[in-house]
């Protein structure tokens, strides 16, 4: 299959897993919708790897970098649902996907030293991001949203954001270790594990109501097949297409949002989420070619 098609498959993936959890973070819980993604998640991947027939390694050296990967994921996702969940999601999604753009700032100061474009394209993300918070006011002169609330939200989508490019940065290191499959289930699985210990420490069970367990389990399905089609996409000389337009998912959550929950947008709005894409898209294929 065309790369770019494996790239589509991811986005929309991506993009409708977080659009859907709009929906459960606001009925249990972010909490609760990410623990039961990631136990779906977790029963998933391992079937995955077992089908790819990948060897496992079990290196010591680098298990701190699996443990900063799957924790990294718990906490961005957290933030991501508790965002999403707040609203609006037309600011959020755009807002945490422009963590590429971090991701490279990570790097520079680890020591990689970018080109002309990528830095460029750094600063059309970081534009997009601004263009869009600033953006969020219209939703506070229709009387949507509180300015506070705003703010919070914003500052919300931004931990996440940063929380993703530590991930990402974290996952980056482990691959040559442990490989790209094996990364990504144990760090499934220790991200399941972390969200556990938040349940244990506030000494409450999660409370999942058996009519949002089809929902969960398409978030799950959802998630995990967009780490296959990504997989499935990155093999051959035209990976780095796979990668830029699985770079799109954010926009496939503000259409959902848009067309589903009707949240109206500017022109300010939408020029912010072209510079965030259009920015993350570039440094994907800088990154990867």
């Amino acid at each position: 299959m065309n790369p770019a098609l494996w790239g589509m498959m991811t986005a929309l993936g991506w993009g409708s897993a977080d659009f859907i959890a709009r929906f459960t973070g606001r009925a249990m819980g972010h909490e609760t919708a990410l623990l039961g993604m990631l136990g779906v998640g977790a029963l998933v991947l391992p079937v995955i790897v077992w089908q790819a027939d990948v060897p496992w390694h079990w290196q010591p050296a680098g298990w701190w970098l699996l443990l900063l990967t799957g924790v990294g994921v718990m906490v961005a996702t957290l933030l991501l649902y508790w965002g999403l969940a707040r609203g609006p999601v037309t600011v959020v999604a755009p807002i945490v996907g422009s963590y590429p753009a971090l991701n490279l700032a990570l790097a520079v100061i680890l020591g990689t030293r970018p080109t002309l474009v990528q830095w460029l394209a750094m600063a059309v993300v970081l534009i997009g991001v601004v263009t869009v918070a600033v953006s969020a006011r219209s939703f506070e002169a229709r009387l949507e949203f509180t300015r506070g609330h705003l703010r919070t939200t914003v500052t919300i989508a931004l931990g996440s954001s940063l929380g993703f490019a530590v991930t990402v940065a974290a996952a980056q290191a482990a691959e040559p270790i442990y490989g790209q499959l094996q990364t990504v289930c144990i760090g499934r699985w220790i991200s399941l594990l972390a969200i556990g210990l938040v349940f244990a420490w506030r000494r409450r069970a999660p409370r999942i109501h058996l009519r949002w367990w089809p929902w969960l389990t398409a978030q799950g399905l959802l998630d995990g097949g967009a780490y296959i089609a990504l997989l499935a996409g990155s093999q051959g000389p035209r990976s780095a297409i796979a990668v830029v337009v699985a770079s799109s998912f954010s926009a496939v959550t503000v259409v959902l949002a848009r067309l589903i929950l009707r949240e109206l947008m500017t022109w300010l709005q939408w020029g912010g989420i072209v510079l965030i894409v259009a920015g993350v898209g570039t440094l994907s294929w800088y990154g990867e070619t």
